[in-house]
């Protein structure tokens, strides 16, 4: 694109990557002006990049988001990299898709788009089956000679292990971290931070919920037990189910996780990457032998590649009650494979779902995005099928149902709104979901806009309208 002439824009989810690439990209384009943009920059640094482009002193633009919106002067090529990642996914009106932005801006200015990552969302996917998009995947012979070979024990294999196949982490793991550490690092991927994640009731295994607000109890480090909403200190506790007093813990976060390898592993050094660490996400680490256990997303590169790759926990990532899930899991666990060097040991556990881990283990991940799609399309869900969510009051709600099935769409719902951790709200707010066929997608969203227009106009209480929503509910 640079060379005919045109500008270039690549968008990608954080921005210490954005920055990353960006230094890349002056190095093997020899001096190329690249300009970040990323609202972690500060609105005064933001200004003067957003005018260079505008000005036509740059060409190229590497940033977050926000910046598939940037001016590039005659822009020829748009890339957006891991566009499943919900951090491309604006969360505030008008809830636009950093993909979606881009793919309008292509055919807009005349502009190539390229949609890359380890995984392939739904989403693309769907581009891919209405032509709008072409194909581009590597050789199964490339894939095998690059990719390292992913296992995922069943049964049968854990069964063989004796008392430590049900173990969180097995005897075969322990074998092939005992390996990996001999000539280098291995990573340990947990879903969650943190360090008891959940107690249940020790009698009767019931969830241990907070007596003030109803919230789920948590154990830190130091051994208090807590509310995950509310921070209330819950000691003591009763079971209100059987009267109960002794907890259990039914899930473990990374910082537990750490613990316990460096209780295994002793004289190994375990660092400990993820949000909820007092130090933070650690970019990269060396080539020495370490454990590195991680949360999805904040794994650092380890140089060389890793020489094993546990990912535990696999059925709280891919069976989560959610839409695409399992996709999302998929991506998560593809990323961490491909920080693995080519001969590295990748061992799935935890009771992932078997289509997410089928897919992994034939790097498949375009596959099983096409049987999703397929079966979103019997389903009627987005992106198959044109969605709108509704959040808001319980009158305002209903009025824009029933002006929707007076159309023809097609209505799910009511249901109370969810609330913080997910849970439904106490109000009287409600969510729903208008539905349409693709063909009908542009009557759907003029509809809204028309309703929404006349309840500003009459001063009605609002609702918050999204299309498309990459999560139902």
């Amino acid at each position: 694109a640079l060379a005919g002439g045109r500008g270039g824009l690549v968008v990608v989810a954080t921005t210490a990557r954005a920055e990353a690439l960006a230094r890349r990209l002056e190095r093997e384009l020899e001096g190329e002006p690249v300009e970040v943009l990323s609202a972690e920059h500060g609105p005064a640094r933001r200004y003067r990049a957003f005018l260079r482009l505008l000005l036509g002193r740059a060409r190229l633009a590497v940033g977050t988001r926000a910046a598939a919106f940037a001016p590039v002067p005659r822009l020829g090529l748009a890339a957006v990299w891991d566009d499943g990642d919900d951090r491309l996914d604006e969360p505030r009106a008008p809830y636009v898709h950093a993909r979606t932005v881009l793919a309008l801006r292509s055919g807009l200015e005349g502009a190539g788009l390229l949609i890359a990552g380890h995984a392939r969302s739904v989403e693309a996917q769907g581009y891919v089956e209405r032509g709008w998009a072409a194909d581009l995947s590597a050789p199964r012979n490339l894939v095998r000679r690059a990719v390292a070979r992913v296992e995922a024990p069943g049964a049968p294999e854990l069964d063989a292990e004796g008392a430590s196949g049900r173990a969180r982490i097995p005897s075969l793991a322990h074998r092939a971290l005992r390996r990996a550490l001999e000539r280098g690092p291995a990573l340990v991927q947990v879903p969650r931070g943190g360090y008891v994640l959940r107690l249940a009731c020790g009698t009767c295994r019931a969830g241990a919920r907070c007596p003030a607000c109803g919230g789920p109890l948590s154990r830190g480090r130091d051994g208090t037990t807590s509310c995950r909403w509310c921070a209330r200190a819950a000691a003591p506790w009763t079971c209100p189910a059987c009267g109960g007093t002794a907890l259990r813990m039914t899930g473990v976060g990374s910082t537990r996780t750490g613990e316990e390898l460096g209780r295994a592993f002793p004289g190994v050094p375990v660092v400990v990457s993820g949000a909820r660490e007092d130090h933070g996400v650690i970019a990269a680490v060396d080539s020495r032998p370490r454990l590195v256990v991680a949360t999805p997303g904040a794994e650092p590169v380890a140089e060389g590649g890793y020489r094993a790759v546990l990912l535990l926990d696999g059925a709280a990532l891919s069976a989560r009650p959610q839409l695409g899930a399992a996709c999302e899991a998929l991506r998560l666990w593809a990323n961490a494979v491909a920080l693995a060097r080519a001969d590295a040991r990748v061992i799935l556990l935890g009771g992932p779902e078997p289509g997410a881990a089928q897919a992994l283990l034939r790097w498949d991940q375009a596959g099983y995005a096409r049987r999703e799609l397929a079966e979103r399309a019997e389903l009627h869900l987005p992106p198959a099928w044109r969605a709108a969510r509704l959040d808001g009051p319980r009158r305002s709600v209903e009025r824009l149902l029933a002006a929707g099935a007076a159309q023809g769409f097609e209505v799910l719902g009511p249901v109370p709104a969810p609330g913080a951790g997910g849970e439904p709200s106490r109000g009287e707010q409600l969510r729903a979901l208008l539905r349409a066929p693709r063909s009908r997608g542009r009557d759907l969203a003029g509809m809204l806009r028309l309703r929404l227009r006349e309840a500003s106009v009459h001063r009605e209480e609002p609702v918050r309208c999204e299309l498309d929503p990459t999560l139902l509910w």
